[in-house]
């Protein structure tokens, strides 16, 4: 049986680090350059991470979610789907 690697792509919430986005506490969802949506506000993280993770269910991703520093804090993957043969 042949094993088979796949590379997974990762989505990124992350505090925003444009000074725009931070006086408004702003939380980017990084899929890909030029696609990163910005949410704002008292709920902005969690929102962020909401559409993470509804864009998780469109296929095979992982979430990182990463602090002020941008380190890693949580890491969410998507184990529960098999992959195409």
């Amino acid at each position: 049986m042949r094993r088979q690697i796949v590379d997974v792509p990762v989505i990124q919430v992350r505090p925003s680090r444009n000074p725009r986005w931070q006086q408004k506490g702003g939380w980017e969802v990084f899929e890909a350059e030029g696609v990163c949506p910005v949410w704002c506000g008292e709920n902005a993280r969690q929102n962020a991470l909401d559409y993470a993770q509804q864009r998780m269910g469109y296929g095979r991703c992982d979430i990182q979610v990463l602090d002020e520093s941008w380190n890693v804090v949580e890491m969410i993957t998507n184990e529960d789907l098999k992959p195409v043969v």
